[in-house]
């Protein structure tokens, strides 16, 4: 009889670098560990993206992204012929001394394998750091390293080799902090606009406007949603179809309801003037009514239509003190002109007019329809 250990499935094992728990375990998200055992366990075999991309259940192109981590960490490498090559040497010193470059030299060199001699390019806008120069700085930074799991849990998933690039250089580049950054992702989800793209681009207009702290990031989002709630309040009154907003149209709604305070009813009637007059909606026309009657105090419709009474008592009184009566008026409509009017006396009249038309309308208006 023969005795021995059980090993049992110990058998057959494979080691695993104690850096992947070390120094990359809180970084690598599910897709990079699920590649980095897979070729661990295949090691000195020939897999191809497709070959991986089947064996841990991910599309190719998720794939591909998560063997680059590794790649780009110097951990895993590729074994076509076109990739054997060792780099020029002056391209891996600067690789190797990317602690000491200053920011903007360092990602610019390191991209182009250049000296650092190099000006950064005067567009602020194009810049976006390599990820293995964005993964130096998240490995010395653990504001960064905060900010990106942050992130991650806000977006609800793992972030992608472009995504990391994007917002490390939103920091390190364009100079918003690592405390704003997800509240600008979050503010971006929270208005169905997700996508990096538009992150970016908040965020580079952010930067440049100085949102540079917490309390600022909270003003702005504060604002930003004030004026998206304004606009909603005016589309649903007027019964506008869901749609974007415009950007003077955002304004004209975040002037005439946080600003200036108008009450909806003197809006809907700006825009039944507005109709009635060209056919369709002017917010540039709708305001011109709504600041006439704001430079005036009136704020709301009962107002309104008092002040239009007041205008027309003033009209009369004035014919009356030039010895004319409303019949006078026809005269003139049918040719047989009198005195000239004034620019004052027009004014007058065209108050008187315009008060004529919202009476009209305000008998019967349904809020309803």
């Amino acid at each position: 009889m023969e005795y021995g250990v059980n090993m049992g499935k110990w058998n057959s094992v494979f080691a695993v670098p104690t850096c992947a728990v070390d120094e990359h375990m809180k970084l690598a998200g599910a897709a990079q560990l699920k590649v980095l055992l897979y070729m661990l366990r295949h090691a000195g075999e020939e897999v191809t993206i497709d070959k991986l991309a089947f064996a841990i259940g991910q599309k190719p192109s998720d794939t591909q992204d998560a063997l680059d981590y590794w790649i780009n960490c110097g951990m895993l490498g590729r074994t076509d012929s076109e990739t054997k090559e060792q780099p020029e040497p002056q391209k891996a010193e600067a690789m190797q001394t990317s602690e000491a470059a200053p920011v903007p030299e360092a990602a610019v060199n390191n991209a182009l394998g250049k000296a650092p001699e190099l000006k950064a390019p005067v567009t602020r806008e194009k810049i976006r750091y390599p990820f293995d120069e964005c993964m130096r700085y998240v490995a010395d930074d653990e504001h960064l390293k905060n900010m990106l799991t942050a992130v991650e849990a806000s977006m609800g998933k793992q972030l992608t080799h472009t995504e990391v690039s994007c917002f490390v250089t939103l920091v390190k580049w364009h100079g918003l902090p690592c405390t704003v950054v997800p509240m600008l992702v979050q503010y971006c989800k929270s208005i169905g606009k997700s996508s990096m793209s538009y992150i970016e681009a908040t965020g580079i207009g952010w930067a440049a406007e100085e949102v540079d702290n917490f309390e600022k990031a909270e003003k702005k989002i504060s604002a930003l949603t004030a004026r998206r709630r304004a606009w909603n309040t005016v589309r649903s009154a007027l019964e506008i179809p869901e749609r974007k907003a415009t950007d003077s149209e955002l304004k004209f709604c975040d002037l005439w309801i946080n600003n200036q305070h108008i009450e909806v009813d003197l809006i809907r009637h700006a825009y039944d003037k507005c109709i009635n007059k060209n056919g369709k909606i002017s917010f540039g026309y709708m305001n011109g009514i709504i600041k006439r009657y704001f430079e005036q105090g009136v704020t709301d419709l009962t107002s309104a239509l008092k002040l239009d009474e007041q205008n027309r008592a003033a009209m009369e009184a004035r014919r009356q003190a030039k010895g004319e009566s409303s019949a006078g008026r026809g005269d003139r409509q049918s040719g047989r002109y009198g005195e000239t009017y004034s620019t004052e006396d027009i004014e007058v009249i065209l108050n008187e007019e315009w008060a004529k038309e919202i009476a009209a309308s305000s008998g019967d208006y349904n809020y309803d329809d």
